[in-house]
């Protein structure tokens, strides 16, 4: 018989309600995924069949847990016939066995992101969309928005009065049409077309609803209108339905995900039983009275209360520093300290930020005070494509010999320069053997090019000739390396490229910071630094400042985004950055989004098992001017009670301070 004596009243009663709609409202760190787990092996236990449970995650990895822990918990059961898989790898396997019935062969082939993206340019194309506002982007992001909201292109014709519905509608069209004469399916058709397949045969729904009677859903608050309508549909009038997740924790409206599926769960399954989880087995109870002060802010919300056995706890301490460097050698001196005094390792402790751009000092600091670390969820700032597509752009400048940097950029943006160009010059220049940058120059070369891709070479030589004649002179290195990404419309690229999504405003901020980067490189040396040098020491600083591998004891501080640590645990936990138009984003507050940043910070401050620490710089670096900050909104929304504003040195101890400062001597150097 399984025991459940170790888990809690409401925990045991979330595993025992296996009848009906069952709502288990899981706030941070309260154990759910022992509660999923506990649920699939009591109906196991109490008679449901293996093959008539549907156990639904978003990740491979999380769904590989569920699978691991109800083996230990049931070695006797065959868990093979039980599906427990994520959305898409569902649909997926539905797919294959059904999708004749919508016109398509069982072989179909799975078009990814590059495909998408192929073909969506080729139906620009063919329809004549030239280059301008509407982006290959712009309607790629629009295809899967109505996909994953169950409109159809004429409901986008019919229902938007926007200039470019009928063009997004008919461009819709014509790519479901390239896929289904290709017999490919997209991401979001895998769930789409699964969901009018059950809509449009009743009878092979019958089938699945027969099968999978009873159905659990984890991390709900994270599903979008196909997910929802999916399940709902498949639970039919079973509703043998159980959902798990936390509204307080929904952080992805950005990508999709629907708040409402968990608010409104309730009143779309009447009768539904609620069950709140609000022991917190993870974070002291100042963490938590912190995070809950802040998030009961948010209207729209499922109420409820986190506590824990684990005491009060430290308060919570917010510095300041001067600017982003100081910020940065702040948190690497408070790490050594911390390590010194072994009252933590490295692998106990992760830095938290709103932005990927934001990385950039912290990597530095680190790497001087020979700290390990390693960045989740993100690429090194210096392994970026963005940032090292601007460095080409500067190697170029500073060597026009150098092929390899020209060809990375010669169409980044892109510039009308097609294939058949750059094959042309490449084959040029193994026939001369000159660099392809001199044959750009060459009118003999260009008169073989299209007309409009000679123009585009004559203007990126012209505009590298200008560049290298501007860098010659000393002084105002930032400034000139903006101007240059600028002339060569790389900064206008990026904006255009990823216009009004996510990923081009990080792309854009992590090349401005690259940009703030040489401006402080310069103040560093006094104002005299060239292109040579700086491309030297940043050569430098990536090729030779590796961090070793780290042993599985200690793996080296974590360095994460707020939406990366999702899940993720620390006992010692630094948010910086806390500052208003960052954090929260300046976008979501233009954007009237702040429920969604302050869900976002309940998030970050979750994740502390023991200590919180936030910092904020007074000032920061955009190009070559500093502008001053205001305290995050959130600071100010924490319990004064709970919350400490002491001086830097307050946290470090006479006993091991001049320790400390001895290891800090060479990054006080090299930052003075």
């Amino acid at each position: 018989m399984l025991n459940l004596d170790h888990l809690n009243p409401q925990q045991q009663e979330a595993v025992r309600t296996t009848e009906g709609p069952l709502l288990v409202l899981a706030g941070a760190g309260t154990g759910k995924t022992s509660v999923i787990t506990y649920r699939v092996a009591w109906m196991l236990n109490h008679g449901v069949a293996p093959e008539n449970i549907l156990a639904v995650t978003f990740t491979n990895k999380a769904a590989d847990e569920m699978r691991e822990r109800l083996k230990n918990l049931l070695p006797q059961v065959d868990h093979k016939t039980m599906a427990v898989s994520t959305f898409h790898s569902f649909c997926c396997r539905v797919l294959r066995a059904e999708v004749h019935h919508l016109g398509y062969t069982r072989r179909f082939g799975i078009a990814d992101a590059s495909d998408t993206e192929g073909l969506i340019k080729q139906v620009m194309g063919e329809m004549g969309i030239s280059k301008g506002d509407l982006d290959v982007n712009f309607f790629k992001n629009g295809v899967s928005h109505a996909k994953n909201n169950l409109q159809t292109p004429e409901e986008i014709r019919s229902n938007s009065k926007r200039d470019w519905a009928a063009t997004l509608a008919e461009l819709y069209e014509r790519y479901q049409r390239h896929l289904r004469n290709m017999n490919l399916l997209d991401f979001d058709d895998l769930l789409l077309q699964t969901l009018n397949l059950w809509k449009q045969h009743g009878d092979v729904l019958a089938r699945y609803q027969d099968r999978y009677q009873y159905i659990l859903v984890d991390e709900y608050q994270d599903t979008n209108k196909v997910q929802s309508e999916l399940m709902r549909t498949l639970a039919g009038e079973r509703r043998n339905i159980c959902v798990v997740g936390d509204d307080d924790q929904s952080i992805y409206g950005w990508r999709g995900a629907d708040i409402t599926n968990i608010l409104e769960f309730p009143n779309i399954f009447e009768g539904t039983r609620v069950v709140t989880l609000e022991q917190n087995y993870r974070s002291t109870n100042v963490i938590l009275k912190a995070a809950g002060h802040v998030i009961n802010r948010n209207e729209s919300r499922h109420a409820k209360q986190l506590w824990s056995t684990r005491g009060e706890g430290d308060p919570i301490r917010v510095f300041e520093a001067d600017n982003e460097t100081e910020e940065a050698q702040l948190i690497a001196r408070m790490i050594t300290q911390l390590t010194y005094e072994q009252r933590s390792g490295h692998g106990d402790m992760a830095i938290l930020f709103r932005s990927n751009f934001q990385t950039r000092p912290f990597e530095q600091s680190l790497r001087d005070a020979n700290i390990p670390y390693c960045i989740v969820g993100a690429k090194s700032f210096y392994e970026r494509r963005e940032i090292k597509d601007a460095v080409a752009y500067l190697r170029l400048v500073h060597n026009p010999r150098d092929d390899l940097a020209l060809l990375r950029v010669l169409n980044t943006p892109p510039r009308g320069i097609g294939d058949k160009s750059i094959d042309n010059l490449k084959q040029y220049q193994q026939i001369t053997g000159k660099p392809i940058l001199e044959l750009m120059h060459s009118e003999d070369v260009l008169k073989d090019m299209q007309p409009a891709a000679a123009e585009s070479l004559r203007c990126f030589a012209s505009a590298s000739d200008d560049a290298a004649k501007t860098f010659s002179e000393v002084g105002g290195l930032a400034e000139k390396i903006h101007g240059y990404l600028d002339s060569m419309a790389y900064l206008e690229g990026l904006g255009r490229i990823y216009k009004g999504h996510e990923e081009g405003v990080a792309r854009l901020e992590n090349v401005i910071e690259f940009v703030n980067s040489a401006a402080q490189y310069e103040a560093r040396i006094g104002g005299t630094a060239t292109l040579q040098m700086f491309l030297e020491a940043f050569s430098l600083t990536d090729d030779s400042e590796r961090i070793d591998d780290q042993s599985e004891e200690d793996t080296g501080v974590t360095l994460l985004t707020v939406h990366a640590a999702k899940g993720l645990e620390f006992p010692y936990i630094f948010i910086v950055g806390m500052e208003q138009n960052l954090f929260p984003h300046e976008r979501s507050i233009q954007d009237y989004m702040v429920d969604e940043e302050r869900r976002l910070f309940y998030v970050a401050v979750t994740r502390a098992k023991n200590n919180l620490i936030m910092t904020r710089a007074r000032q920061r670096q955009k190009y070559d001017k500093r502008y001053p900050t205001r305290l995050s909104q959130f600071i100010h929304e924490l319990p004064k009670e709970l919350v400490e504003f002491p001086e830097v040195d307050e946290f470090f101890s006479p006993a091991t301070g001049n320790q400390v400062d001895d290891v800090f001597s060479q990054l006080r150097t090299r930052f003075s």
